[in-house]
């Protein structure tokens, strides 16, 4: 049995404690705050939540498995549903509904619109990209340049950015859904691996899923998944600091004590000394617009992204409650009126997050300085019982990302010996 210490008690902590745990490890979560769960709380004022990030997953089979593996299974703690898809409104008036988790759903839509379907066949070239970055990158520990060869770089042409995917399609509309999330998330188009479009084909083929309750939901199933395998859980207290010897952790330093350590798992988005700083750059949040809008709001899909110029994404919370992400100088609510969508009579309510309001919330992740940026992330190649998992880590931020990178730290760490 190893001491196991994770720090940070957001998504990322909260399913490596729950996993090792499992595996029979003695498990300490040290958290800073005073609960757990990190964002997926979303944010609160007067007592109302918004989720300042999208709320819907995929890959759903990456939260089954986590629940499975740590307890009871998901589907007897929290209902988990499918979406239908994702609205996109373009700037000629024209919508597109595009469906999500099924193929000849896609291919409809998309022909209804157009008249021809380019996208199926343009999604479809991503299945054998998909398989080789799961493999090599997610379903293990990724070590890094040694498992990068010549057949993988073949395979992912990694040297072709987002930019050059604006020439696959004679629908500058088709180029929109797939370089706008890109420049909304704070990423450059010509910095950014083409790759990185992966996502389409992951919910192309899984859907988008969203947990009864929304994330606090989660977060809540989570904390009790830790009660149950008897996780040390330590509010109030933060690590700031690593104790290691010969080139392996032995202790976490907090603002209390020292913490005895075989492994340890930094999940928190703050840096550990002395450890050298990552080389890459973070990335600075689209700005939030939190609204809640009059029963007499007119009727919109849970999620909407519209192609301005930026672009804007706005989302349903329940009850009234909307996230409008943005990155725009211009009041988002203004610019929605040039696209048929005009929510400004009926707000109730308008709180405004700068990217400087968020970047306190936690980190956002590493921009891309070409596909090289990959091999610099904390959380590759880990040595010496150190993992980092989170926003700040690979292989991203998203809770499905988070999820394959904790199931791959537990394999890696693996059962105690009986």
């Amino acid at each position: 049995m190893a001491n196991v210490v994770v720090v940070g008690g957001g998504f990322a902590g909260l399913t490596a404690a729950a996993r090792l745990a499992k595996l029979r490890h003695d498990v300490t979560l040290l958290e800073a705050g005073d609960r757990l769960g990190g964002r997926l709380h979303g944010h609160t004022v007067n007592g109302q939540a918004w989720q300042i990030e999208l709320d819907t997953v995929s890959l759903p089979g990456v939260f089954r498995d986590l629940f499975r593996k740590s307890g009871r299974p998901l589907e007897r703690v929290l209902d988990f549903t499918k979406t239908e898809g994702r609205r996109h409104v373009f700037k000629d008036g024209s919508v597109l509904d595009l469906p999500l988790g099924n193929r000849g759903d896609q291919h409809e839509a998309v022909s209804a619109l157009l008249g021809e379907d380019e996208w199926s066949p343009w999604v479809d070239r991503f299945a054998e990209p998909w398989d080789v970055i799961r493999r090599m990158a997610l379903d293990q520990v990724f070590p890094g340049k040694p498992a990068v060869d010549r057949s993988v770089r073949r395979m992912l042409k990694p040297r072709r950015t987002i930019q050059a995917l604006d020439r696959d399609f004679a629908d500058e509309r088709l180029a929109k859904i797939v370089l706008d999330p890109v420049r909304l998330a704070g990423q450059d188009w010509r910095a950014t691996p083409a790759f990185a479009a992966v996502t389409h084909y992951v919910e192309r083929s899984f859907g988008r899923w969203r947990f009864d309750g929304g994330l606090p939901a989660l977060a809540d199933a989570l904390e009790k998944r830790l009660a149950e395998r008897k996780v040390t859980v330590q509010l109030g207290e933060s690590a700031h600091e690593l104790v290691r010897d010969g080139g392996r952790v032995t202790g976490v330093v907090t603002d209390r004590r020292t913490v005895p350590a075989d492994v340890v798992v930094w999940a928190a988005p703050t840096w550990p000394a002395p450890l050298p700083p990552p080389r890459a750059l973070p990335v600075i949040p689209a700005s939030r617009t939190l609204v809640t809008l009059s029963p007499e709001a007119p009727a919109l899909a849970d999620e909407v992204l519209v192609h301005a110029n930026p672009p804007i994404r706005l989302w349903s919370n329940g009850g009234g409650r909307w996230t409008l992400e943005h990155r725009s100088g211009e009041d988002p609510l203004h610019a929605l009126v040039r696209f048929g969508i005009d929510l400004r009579p009926f707000v109730v309510d308008r709180i405004d997050l700068t990217p400087s309001d968020l970047v306190v919330l936690g980190h956002w992740g590493w921009v891309w300085n070409t596909w090289t940026t990959a091999f610099d992330l904390p959380g590759v190649a880990p040595s010496g019982g150190l993992y980092f998992a989170g926003a700040h880590a690979h292989p991203g931020g998203t809770l499905e990302a988070i999820g394959m990178a904790t199931a791959a730290i537990a394999a890696d760490v693996g059962p105690a010996p009986r």
